[in-house]
């Protein structure tokens, strides 16, 4: 439904950052620089969404969900378009289904000041109560209405659980979306119930490679020392998912003939 909601409104060609961010955003990451912010109780919502039609579907979704904290982030992937619009958006949509390949991925951890494994595995299953391992697989073609995965991944952070994975795509842009299937936890502290926790991304093509956009929303447990464990750990994810699709993408980028 995403995509078809989205179809009728953007354009299949690329535009200049600036369209999609604010201009002194725009400056920021062309530099190189990621864009972050936390907000949580009342104040939790997203604030640094492009200013793109998909992004309004992402703040209804959220706002309905009335989270605790909203983690966001943003950053640009410089890429030469050495194809065509179609064959570059189907290669972001191929490395969003690409859930195998995050296993191993690490993230750097700023109170340790040293890189630490993120994902100890990571892999599609066959259902949301079917645990058994299902291969990644490419599409030659983004198909027209939303596509529904399922994955089961252990991380240092929340543990082992399994994921839904809704992703969708239309001209010049693709979205994915993970929601947790069963219990999060801190340890022994349970912090997030099953639905609770939503990683939203949002990867348009713009005049200057990709612009990525990552939304992480909780409804959770906010004991003391949980909320900044929280916001720390999505914000190591956010940019450890960001380089690991950088990676991915550079290696699947299509070429000119």
């Amino acid at each position: 439904m995403l995509a078809l909601l989205i179809l009728s409104t953007s354009s299949a060609g690329a535009e200049p950052l600036a369209a999609f961010v604010q201009p002194v955003m725009a400056t920021r990451l062309a530099t190189g620089e990621s864009i972050s912010l936390a907000s949580s109780g009342k104040t939790a919502a997203l604030s640094l969404a492009p200013a793109h039609p998909a992004s309004q579907v992402m703040k209804s979704a959220v706002s309905a969900e009335s989270p605790d904290i909203v983690v966001e982030a943003l950053f640009l992937l410089k890429m030469l378009h050495t194809g065509s619009p179609v064959s570059e958006n189907l290669a972001v949509y191929n490395v969003l289904r690409s859930i195998s390949t995050l296993q191993g991925i690490e993230y750097y951890s700023a109170s340790r000041k040293k890189n630490r494994l993120l994902y100890e595995y990571s892999s599609l299953i066959a259902g949301p109560d079917d645990q058994t391992p299902v291969r990644d697989t490419r599409v030659d073609r983004i198909p027209p209405d939303q596509a529904t995965l399922h994955a089961r991944q252990k991380d240092t952070t929340f543990g082992d659980n399994r994921y839904r994975i809704l992703l969708s795509g239309g001209p010049g842009f693709v979205t994915q979306q993970s929601t947790n299937l069963t219990r999060l936890s801190l340890g022994i502290m349970p912090v997030a119930a099953p639905g609770a926790v939503n990683v939203r991304l949002l990867i348009i093509l713009v005049d200057e490679g990709l612009l990525f956009y990552v939304a992480s929303s909780a409804r959770a447990t906010l004991v003391p020392g949980v909320r900044s464990t929280l916001e720390a750990s999505f914000g190591n994810r956010a940019t450890a998912v960001f380089n690991w699709f950088s990676r991915e993408l550079t290696a699947t980028w299509p070429r000119q003939p």
